[in-house]
């Protein structure tokens, strides 16, 4: 007697334990599978590849920026602990440190590469959290204050009309043509 499924015509395929699975795909379409996974993998790690190589480069320019901002910093702060010094203030060898340290933090950003700078910071941070976020908020609030202090002014006031006096005014509404013929 045969089998309702080898009546139908559809082939199963033993488990090798006497059981009988789902149909074999044929070789064909597991091939096309297995390059089709094969390409998509590839294209991924390119895509991996271009996108870190594109975030090494922005880094390392970034890097760079942020190298001669601090030694610009550290260049202006010597300059004025050596005028503090000059009269003889107090504050004059604490503006000094500063500036040494900031050097030593520029040529420390500028042989050492991002990702061991990130490490260490991720590592730091982790050590003392509350520093951390203490320092991250004081830089926040500077920045902005910075960024606030070098915006120009766009709301300066502007004249009305052709009046006579030349007054300014950011409160007044200019007049029309026709009350002015008035």
């Amino acid at each position: 007697m045969r089998n309702s499924m080898e009546s139908t015509g559809e082939r199963s395929q033993s488990m090798g334990d006497g059981s009988i699975g789902a149909p074999r795909p044929n070789d064909r379409q597991s091939g096309m599978n297995d390059t089709a996974t094969t390409q998509s993998e590839s294209l991924i790690d390119k895509a991996r590849s271009t996108a870190q190589e594109r975030v090494r480069s922005a880094v390392g320019g970034r890097k760079n920026q942020a190298v001669e901002t601090v030694s610009g910093l550290a260049q202006s702060l010597l300059l004025a602990g050596q005028n503090l010094q000059d009269q003889q203030s107090p504050a004059a060898r604490l503006v000094e440190q500063a500036a040494e340290r900031l050097d030593r933090f520029a040529n420390y950003l500028e042989t050492t590469e991002p990702d061991t700078v990130i490490r260490r910071t991720e590592s730091w941070a982790r050590q003392n959290p509350a520093l951390f976020i203490g320092g991250a908020f004081v830089v926040g609030i500077l920045g902005a204050r910075f960024l606030k202090s070098s915006r120009p002014e766009n709301n300066l006031p502007v004249p009305i009309g052709d009046s006579p006096s030349g007054s300014f005014s950011d409160r007044e509404v200019p007049r029309s043509p026709a009350v002015e013929s008035v």
